[in-house]
C-alpha cells in the first residue's frame, strides 16, 4: 500500500506524464507541483515507486515514466473526474440530431464522433445478428432479379442487404414467403434460423429458387462488424514517431477480428471498462489502453463501443466520453427500434384488412 506522499508523486508523475510526454524528473515535479517537498525527497520517492514496479525509467533518461501497473493504480485510486464541457455534448448531440434510419450509418458516424472528441481512434462493435431474435422480414424487388432483404430484429436492430438471384420471382411470390417466414420464424433466436428452415419450413414449399433466396438472406459469417475512425490520430502522438512501432499498430488496427475478440472480453461488464497496455492480452497493442462501454437497444446490451490511444492517453476525459457516448447511441437505437416495430406493425395491420 502506498502511503500518501508516494501517492501524490505517482499522481503528478502520470499527470505530467500524459500532459508532455516526457520522462519526468524530479525537480520538474517540485516546480510543477505544490507538494512541499525537496527535490531530493521526491527523487527518492519516485527511487521508491521504481522498486515497486509503478514507474520504469528508459535507458537513455534519468526521468520516469509509468508502467502498466502505475497507471492501473492511477485510474483506480488517484484520478480526478473530469466530465465533458456542455459544449462538448452538446456538439455530440448536434452530430445525431439530423435523421438516422441504418444502423450501419449511426456506427460509422460513432466512431468518427469518438475519434473527432478524443483525438484517438474510436471503435464500434456492431450487434451480432447471431444474438438477436428474428422479428420479421421485408422483401422489395429490385431490377434485374435483384431483391433487397430488409431483416428486423426484435431489439429494433435493422440489417439491410441485396439479394441477387438467377431468376425473378413474381411480387405474388414473394408476398407468400413473406408470409410463410414471419408467420412461422418470428421470436426465434437468428442463430436457429438455418437449423428450423431446414428441418421445419421445408414442409412447407419444395421450391429450389426459394431455398436459394433464404439461404442468402439467413447466412452471415457469425462475426460483428467493427468500425474504426481516426485511425491516422495515432501518428500526433510522440510515442509512435518510431516507424516500426508505428506499423506493427497500424497493422493490428487492421485486423479486425482481433480487435472484435478484445471488445467483445469488454462486453459483460457494466460500466465504462478500462484496458492498459498488457491487460489487453494482445501482444500487438500492448503499448495501447483501450477504454469501452456497452450500448444498449431498449435496456439490453447489445454491442460495445469504445477508444484506443495510447497508454499516455487522457483516462479522465476519455472515460467520461465513452460513458456519455454509450448513453447517446442507446438513446438513438432504442428510437429507432421503436420507429421500426411501429412501421412493421403498420404494414401487417394494412395487410390483415
Amino acid at each position: 500500500m502506498l502511503d500518501e506522499r508516494k501517492k501524490k508523486i505517482l499522481k503528478a508523475v502520470v499527470h505530467n506524464y500524459i500532459t508532455t510526454a516526457m520522462p519526468v524528473g524530479s525537480r520538474s515535479i517540485a516546480k510543477k507541483y505544490r507538494l512541499d517537498l525537496s527535490p531530493a525527497t521526491i527523487r527518492n520517492c519516485m527511487a521508491d515507486l521504481e522498486e515497486l514496479g509503478y514507474l520504469t525509467h528508459p535507458h537513455i533518461s534519468a526521468g520516469r515514466i509509468p508502467t502498466d501497473k502505475g497507471y492501473r493504480f492511477y485510474v483506480n485510486s488517484l484520478m480526478e473526474r473530469k466530465d465533458l464541457s456542455s459544449e462538448e455534448k452538446t456538439r455530440i448531440e448536434k452530430e445525431y440530431s439530423h435523421r438516422m434510419n441504418k444502423i450501419d450509418q449511426i456506427m460509422e458516424e460513432t466512431s468518427q464522433v469518438l475519434s473527432l472528441i478524443s483525438h484517438y481512434t474510436g471503435l464500434v462493435l456492431a450487434p451480432n445478428l447471431e444474438k438477436s431474435i428474428f422479428h420479421h422480414l421485408e422483401l422489395v424487388p429490385l431490377e434485374n432479379g435483384r431483391i433487397l432483404s430488409i431483416l428486423i430484429t426484435g431489439s429494433g436492430l435493422v440489417k439491410n442487404r441485396i439479394i441477387e438471384t438467377e431468376e425473378t420471382l413474381p411480387k405474388e411470390r414473394l408476398g407468400e414467403i413473406l408470409n410463410l417466414v414471419n408467420a412461422r420464424l418470428s421470436n426465434l433466436p437468428l442463430k436457429r434460423i438455418k437449423e428450423f428452415i431446414s428441418d421445419q419450413l421445408k414442409i412447407e414449399t419444395s421450391s429450389a429458387k426459394i431455398w436459394e433466396l433464404m439461404n442468402q438472406i439467413f447466412t452471415w459469417d457469425g462475426v460483428e462488424e467493427l468500425y474504426l475512425g481516426g485511425r491516422i490520430n495515432i501518428l500526433e502522438h510522440p510515442e509512435f514517431k518510431d516507424l516500426a512501432r508505428t506499423k506493427s499498430v497500424f497493422q493490428a488496427l487492421e485486423e479486425k477480428r482481433l480487435l472484435a475478440e478484445i471488445l467483445n472480453r469488454t462486453a459483460s461488464n457494466e460500466g465504462v471498462k478500462v484496458l492498459i497496455g498488457k491487460e489487453t492480452r494482445c501482444r500487438k497493442i500492448r503499448d495501447l489502453s483501450l477504454i469501452t462501454s456497452v450500448y444498449r437497444i431498449n435496456g439490453r446490451p447489445v454491442g460495445v463501443l469504445g477508444i484506443i490511444g495510447p497508454r499516455r492517453m487522457e483516462y479522465s476525459k476519455v472515460i467520461s466520453l465513452v460513458n456519455f457516448m454509450a448513453k447517446i447511441v442507446s438513446k438513438v437505437l432504442t428510437n429507432l427500434s421503436h420507429t421500426a416495430k411501429s412501421l412493421s406493425e403498420e404494414k401487417a395491420e394494412r395487410n390483415v384488412r
